[in-house]
């Protein structure tokens, strides 16, 4: 899950030209057509649009920069899965682990997994 911001912090991230949403009854929803007061209220969750990109046409989660001491999820030919996960030291110590991308979380690299393996025809 992305991480909440407040109301004020989510009307400085539009004003930056960022992507926001709000928590809905339906979901998240673009904040675009809400009105300013309802930025300061007490109900709404807001979070930064989740960054994407597109695989064969397939959108996934966007790989992220890990800094030290985070957990990644990238790539891995040593497991069947074909990912695994490490904790950042370093660019020279991760770079042969991150050279195809790092996600936040193991829900992330699945879905990037299996849209890949969907473009080379296997299972997802």
């Amino acid at each position: 899950m992305s991480k909440l911001i407040s109301g004020k912090e989510a009307l400085i991230a539009l004003a930056n030209g960022q992507d926001v949403e709000y928590k809905s009854i339906n979901g998240w929803s673009d904040v675009k057509h809400l009105h300013a007061y309802e930025f300061l209220g007490v109900c709404p969750e807001f979070r930064l649009k989740p960054r994407t990109i597109s695989i064969n046409g397939i959108e996934v989660p966007a790989p992220f920069e890990p800094k030290e001491g985070e957990t990644y999820w990238c790539f891995s030919t040593q497991t069947v899965l074909g990912y695994g996960h490490n904790v950042y030291e370093s660019e020279r110590a991760d770079r042969r682990f991150i050279n195809m991308g790092a996600w936040r979380t193991e829900e992330e690299i699945k879905q990037v997994v299996a849209a890949l393996r969907c473009v080379f025809g296997g299972e997802s």
